[in-house]
């Protein structure tokens, strides 16, 4: 197999470049300076040392932030699955954002929400017309580029396009590398947090380049999108090449190898913050060397990444495992599992019948972290005239994930604990008869507490299940009859079901097709005691009952369900308890 070479992304770019012009246009303000011509109002820069730049290492600098006000009432968001699409929201200036999302970018299905900016301060450069928008969740990182364009509600002219990006609410303010070859306004994002264009000229860009960006990454990164900038306004407004030679970025990058990527490959295995870093850093990298057309190949760079994975995916399972089995997270495992399985293909590193070692694991530490146990009971009570029945139940079941059906279900034994027919006047023996408790699929929903909630919570659990059909009997022996032995009947389960028929699933072969709620009144005729023949729902095609709005619990006692039915026209009364507990590694 063959992989991919990830070098330093920019790098590939500024060769690219160099190989198409033969100059590189930079501020009015340098050219004056260094009496350097100018070619159609297009300004270059001579040759410059690596110390001029040296500033994109130095952690002294402090970033410039600025103001942002959002307009929340303008704000959009849809869930976007793995195979990408399409959000666009309007400013209430009538400014259109759309963001694009290929196939190839997102790990997981994920929720996006995009906010128009209604106001921006302290831009240090441009600011007479300023159209920005501000992306959820905050940090999020893509596989590979994703596209902004921005339609202005007033045009701004191509040689006075500056785009930029901030983190966070206007932190670390940055230049967005555009789409080189576009005449529309385009950014490319390889993460969010906020994103815009302002109306100036790069020349005011000159006093405050040494602040743009948080890090060194950011910093290299602005220095490289201020020479697409003029890049692309040179090729289309037409402009001649300039005179002069290109900023020389072989040492910058160089150093940015040794002072950047290295400690980050190194640290890799500290934590699965510090093991994605490093994979992002080397992954975004190389997908805008491939945005060039400059990608190579190297089977032996392959293995870095290859290898990089392996203590990358290892660390991360580790962790969320704990988070599970210490803390009783427990959902995030799947979108874990699955974010490392995409990413493996998308490397070619899975898929063709490859499976890793490290998906495997993935997987097996998902079935632990997902494995539950579930308590029912339930004791349900027919009256007629004080005649009737009692019967009690009870299962525990194993509840585990189900990687090949992607449910968590599991079944046990239905225990019929306690059973008793009364018949006033009468001898009775009561015979219990137990079932089937089948949990079909038991599904949790998340939220958020905030924006920056990174763990998340479960606010409510979804149990769709079957307790199955009893198989109580009795016989009674009254005066002047002969005794009467009933055939097994599902006397819990039939009430049960006239107790909780709204409750069964909608699904298809039940709801709109099950039975009638039995008729009870006929249960003490005077005539052998007719026990009325339970019409049951077909589970064959699926569905059963549904128990939501959990009361969450706390620890390993993860959520508990209890309830009272009563149907006092017929003599039902019911009550019941669903409890989860969280069982990892079981």
């Amino acid at each position: 197999m063959k992989y991919r070479l990830l070098v330093f992304a920019f790098l590939g770019l500024l060769v690219f470049n160099a190989c198409q012009a033969t100059s590189n246009p930079q501020s009015v303000e340098d050219n004056a300076s260094a009496g350097n011509s100018t070619s159609n109002n297009v300004v270059v820069r001579t040759p410059a040392a690596v110390g001029e730049f040296n500033y994109v290492f130095n952690e002294s600098q402090e970033a410039i932030n600025i103001g942002i006000a959002l307009d929340a009432a303008q704000s959009v968001e849809s869930v976007i699955p793995v195979e990408g699409g399409t959000l666009s929201a309007k400013g209430a200036d009538g400014t259109t954002y759309t963001l694009e999302i290929p196939s190839d970018a997102l790990l997981t299905e994920t929720r996006i929400k995009m906010t128009p900016v209604g106001s921006v301060d302290g831009l240090p450069f441009g600011g007479e017309q300023t159209y920005a928008v501000q992306f959820e969740p905050e940090g999020l990182s893509f596989n590979n580029f994703v596209t902004l364009t921005i339609v202005p509600a007033l045009e701004i002219p191509l040689d006075q396009q500056i785009t930029f990006g901030y983190q966070g609410e206007g932190k670390g303010l940055v230049l967005a590398p555009p789409v080189a070859d576009s005449r529309e306004i385009k950014i490319q994002m390889l993460h969010f947090s906020g994103s815009g264009v302002t109306k100036g000229l790069l020349a005011d860009i000159e006093p405050v380049r040494q602040r743009l960006g948080g890090d060194a990454e950011a910093r290299l990164q602005s220095l490289i999108a201020e020479q697409l900038m003029r890049e692309r306004q040179r090729q289309l407004l037409g402009q001649d090449e300039a005179e002069g030679s290109p900023i020389d970025f072989q040492a910058l990058f160089k150093q940015y190898e040794e002072q950047v990527v290295k400690p980050r490959l190194a640290a890799a295995g500290e934590s699965c913050a510090a093991g994605r870093l490093a994979l992002q850093t080397i992954l975004g990298l190389e997908r805008q060397r491939q945005l060039l057309g400059a990608s190579d190949e190297n089977d032996a760079f392959g293995k870095q990444i290859e290898d990089l994975m392996k203590v990358v995916t290892r660390v991360c399972l580790q962790e969320e495992y704990e988070l599970c089995a210490e803390e009783h997270i427990i959902h995030r495992m799947i979108p874990v599992w699955l974010g490392m399985e995409r990413q493996y293909q998308l490397l070619g590193l899975a898929g063709d019948g490859i499976e890793p070692e490290e998906l495997k694991l993935a997987k097996d530490l998902t079935k632990k972290c997902l494995t539950f146990e579930l308590q029912f009971e339930s004791d349900g009570n027919f009256d007629y005239e004080g005649d009737g029945y009692e019967s009690v139940v009870k299962s525990k079941v194993k509840l585990q994930f189900n990687p090949d059906e992607f449910k968590i279900q599991g079944q046990s034994a239905l225990i019929n604990d306690y059973f008793e027919f009364r018949a006033s006047g009468c001898e009775v023996t009561s015979y219990r008869g137990g079932a089937t408790f089948e949990a079909i699929n038991l599904v949790y929903e998340t939220d958020t507490r905030s924006p920056t909630d990174e763990l998340g919570y479960v606010r409510d659990y979804k149990l769709t299940y079957w307790p199955g059909e009893t198989s109580e009997s009795f016989t009674v022996a009254c005066d002047d009859d002969p005794p009467f032995t009933s055939p097994p009947r599902a006397l819990w389960s039939g009430l049960f079901l006239v107790l909780h028929y709204s409750e069964l699933d909608q699904g298809e072969g039940v709801g709109a097709a099950s039975p009638p709620k039995p008729d009870m009144s006929g249960m003490m005729d005077g005539s052998g005691f007719g026990v009325p023949a339970f019409s049951m729902p077909d589970m064959s095609a699926g569905g059963g009952y549904i128990a939501q709005d959990w009361e969450i619990q706390s620890g390993d006692y993860l959520a508990k369900k209890e309830w009272i039915r009563e149907d006092a026209g017929l003599g039902l009364t019911e009550a019941g308890t669903l409890k989860l507990y969280h069982r990892p590694g079981n």
